[in-house]
């Protein structure tokens, strides 16, 4: 995504064909932020009382789990637990070490909030403390008692297969018992389901009531998936205001993808009144968040003065972090900028790096402009087989300039190769 910045740009794509193909795009981080909120336990494991960095649990809890209570195991597990993910090394297997003791302790003794920890912590190690069988068995146990986080990932197991074959249709149940005890992480996981035919008919319109559901108790990944679906107009018809509405919830709770949309949202006018300032305020959100789009649009900001005073360094600076996270719309820019000299010196070399980079990402107007290169005589290794190949495949995508430039480079080649024009062979007598 990103605001346009010349011919045949294009709003980069993360937030559409990705996230559909996998509900899990762009995601990598955010489908993880999806797990650990649908995954969240959401128990009250006593008040501890601990500094944030603490080592041991506070004295009285760790006696009070010594002498056998169950709610007071509970807590010292958690504790070691949330001990385990801040530490490294040798201090982080202790912790976990001591965690999977207090919440089996808890576990065994019929506490289904441990059960569900302790379940939890073995399907979702990384380590050899890693079993999915036995995290299974545990959840199973929580879930039979009505643990709604139990349910839910026992529905996450059956989606995938982890240690059994993949099951759709019981993943739907699990999650549906999920939903039914308050879950929302399990109200998202239903409208991937019917969006995508999973264990159930595809139904857009239940899936987007699923969404909408999960999106107004707060959950971040189902105001981001509205958002996009009402942007894309695939699944439902497109309706900007809709999707600028759940751009800004997910942007409000910190979201940088969201954000830069939102940004490229109100850089356009597409949904909400066109504001430069706002749109420079939420790009620079999701800028600093390292956020390719987000750099590109403050680049496009800054490179045409909206919202902000002219700078063509500042715009070039943008340009630079938004190309080094591989946004081929940035790259190609720089590309642009190199060859006319924008703010730079000219150095047809440089700009050639620069649309190679972003014509390796299938970015169809860098593969002109690459390919483009062998006719203009701009570049000094480019050879006319590669500049063929790069014509053609921005072709491919629909680029009339590549087509053009294509035939009348092929109409050459034709020509020059014809025995018309051939030198006559010279014979001696």
């Amino acid at each position: 995504m990103g605001i346009r910045d010349g011919e045949g740009a294009e709003r980069r794509g993360t937030r559409g064909a990705r996230w559909s193909a996998s509900p899990s795009l762009r995601l990598v981080a955010m489908l993880l932020l999806t797990i650990g909120l649908g995954g969240c336990n959401e128990i009250d494991v006593l008040a501890i009382g601990e500094d944030a960095g603490a080592t041991r649990p506070a004295p009285a809890l760790l006696a009070r789990a010594e002498a056998g209570e169950e709610a007071a195991q509970l807590a010292v597990g958690v504790f070691y637990r949330n001990a385990a993910d801040r530490s490294e090394g040798g201090d982080r297997a202790r912790a976990r070490s001591e965690a999977l003791r207090w919440l089996t302790l808890a576990a065994e003794a019929g506490d289904p909030s441990a059960q569900t920890e302790l379940g939890l912590m073995l399907v979702n190690a990384d380590d050899n403390l890693r079993n999915p069988a036995e995290g299974r068995r545990w959840l199973m146990r929580a879930g039979e008692a009505g643990q709604a986080a139990a349910l839910f990932m026992l529905g996450d197991l059956s989606k995938r297969g982890d240690g059994t074959p993949p099951n759709p249709v019981v993943a739907v149940q699990y999650w549906r018992s999920a939903a039914d005890l308050g879950h929302v992480g399990a109200l998202h996981r239903l409208g991937e389901a019917y969006e995508e035919g999973l264990g159930v008919d595809p139904d857009p319109e239940t899936a987007i009531g699923y969404y909408r559901e999960a999106a107004g108790r707060g959950y971040l990944a189902s105001q981001y998936r509205l958002a996009v679906l009402f942007d894309e107009g695939k699944l439902v018809p497109r309706d900007a205001t809709e999707a600028a509405k759940f751009y800004q919830m997910a942007a409000e709770q910190g979201y940088a993808p969201a954000q830069a949309q939102l940004g490229y949202f109100y850089a356009r006018g597409d949904g909400v009144i066109q504001r430069y300032d706002e749109a420079l305020r939420w790009s620079r959100m999701a800028a600093e968040q390292g956020d390719a789009d987000g750099c590109n649009n403050l680049a496009v900001l800054y490179l045409k003065g909206l919202g902000v005073e002219q700078s063509f360094e500042e715009a070039l600076r943008w340009y630079r972090m938004a190309a080094q996270r591989q946004h081929p719309g940035a790259q190609n820019m720089l590309g642009t900028i190199y060859l006319t000299g924008q703010g730079v010196d000219v150095d047809p070399r440089e700009a050639e790096h620069w649309w190679r980079m972003a014509a390796e990402q299938g970015y169809a107007p860098a593969e002109y402009n690459l390919g483009g290169m062998f006719s203009r005589q701009l570049s000094a290794t480019l050879t006319r087989e590669e500049a063929l190949d790069w014509l053609g495949r921005a072709a491919e995508q629909g680029h009339r300039s590549a087509a053009r430039e294509l035939s009348e480079l092929q109409a050459e080649i034709s020509a020059s190769a014809s025995p018309e024009t051939a030198e006559p062979i010279r014979t001696t007598l």
